[in-house]
């Protein structure tokens, strides 16, 4: 790829900022005034079509601006991201609280304000569930001969199941067992507590002869927990997307609604793109999903607890403002991390 000189750069900064405000082709003329008395219009006109040979620009018509690639898109955010990391620019302002009461509610939140700020498509994919931790755990008395064990998670799961109850058990031994749960368990993730039930002992020699089989069951119910917990997507600004789509992108957004509610085609998709790295862009038809190739995806990864890693990003049209979609989702990032103190 040819080296841009730094007027070239100039150019197709003016080119790029001006077509995603209006979407219309950018003359020379109108390049050749914001670079003021620089270079003369014929020197403009010759590096715009110098730019064209390279792919950075096109021309729809004969007679008609020219139009950036995507190409030009990728070499203007490189550029934006590169000045962006010197000046440390992801400092936004975020109306969101610094405590909340459970995971789902807050990437909720985030999705929503995240949509409210791009006036895009946003979606928020949670960390990976094998990190879910444990607010409460109980054994309940259900009936003489069942127990029922209580189990939240900070994912606001709530399951609850039947146990059959120790023979000779009395409330006040159940009692003591539910605290040592409680002392052991709570706040703890999953994974955790599991290889805490299976090897800790954490129960007294005459509790652990009368609870084992149930301390078991217990431990395999978290494993099945464990293994249907199953990664979060929120995904809002569907509706006011559609709404400010022009006529002809209507049928191909309608495609991408139904995707993004598929969210066992969603999931993985967007899990694969947690490993890619801390920014991606795909533009057009560079997306790998057929449903977002008339769009562009912009993502971001966050770390959270324990340094889990989840995925916020937004959904729009080819030509949106990926600068400005960028500087909305780092500084999201940046809050997550800040509210889980994994910043």
């Amino acid at each position: 790829m040819m080296v841009l000189s730094e007027r070239q750069k100039r150019i197709l900064e003016i080119v790029v900022r001006k077509y995603m405000d209006d979407g219309e082709p950018v003359s020379s003329g109108y390049v050749a005034s914001q670079l003021g008395t620089e270079v003369s219009s014929a020197t403009v006109r010759n590096e715009m079509a110098e730019l064209g040979e390279m792919g950075y620009l096109q021309q729809p018509h004969v007679s008609a601006g020219r139009v950036p690639t995507v190409l030009a898109y990728h070499a203007y955010v490189s550029a934006f991201l590169v000045e962006a990391a010197r000046r440390r620019m992801f400092t936004g302002p975020i109306d969101l609280p610094l405590q909340y009461e459970n995971l789902p509610r807050l990437l909720d939140s985030v999705a929503g304000a995240v949509s409210n700020k791009t006036k895009k498509v946003s979606f928020v994919l949670s960390p990976a569930s094998d990190l879910v931790t444990l607010r409460h755990v109980s054994l309940v008395p259900f009936s003489d001969t069942t127990l029922m064990l209580v189990l939240i998670t900070d994912r606001e799961n709530v399951e609850g199941y039947k146990l059959m109850k120790p023979p000779g058990s009395s409330d006040e031994e159940l009692v003591g067992v539910n605290a040592i749960l409680s002392r052991e368990l709570r706040g703890k993730t999953l994974e955790e507590d599991i290889h805490i039930l299976r090897y800790g002992n954490i129960l007294p020699q005459d509790l652990a002869l009368r609870y084992g089989n149930l301390v078991d069951s217990v431990t395999e119910l978290m494993e099945a927990e464990l293994r249907k917990g199953e990664r979060q997507i929120f995904v809002r600004g569907i509706e006011q997307m559609l709404s400010e789509l022009p006529d002809d992108q209507v049928g191909a957004f309608s495609s991408l609604s139904t995707f993004l509610k598929r969210e066992e085609v969603v999931a993985p998709y967007l899990d694969s793109l947690s490993h890619r790295g801390e920014i991606s862009l795909f533009i057009g038809d560079e997306n790998p999903r057929e449903e977002l190739k008339n769009f562009s995806l912009v993502s971001v990864t966050y770390s959270f607890d324990h340094n889990q890693r989840g995925l916020l990003g937004v959904v729009g049209p080819i030509r949106m403002n990926y600068v400005r979609a960028i500087t909305v989702l780092e500084s999201f990032a940046g809050y997550l991390g800040r509210v889980s103190g994994n910043a």
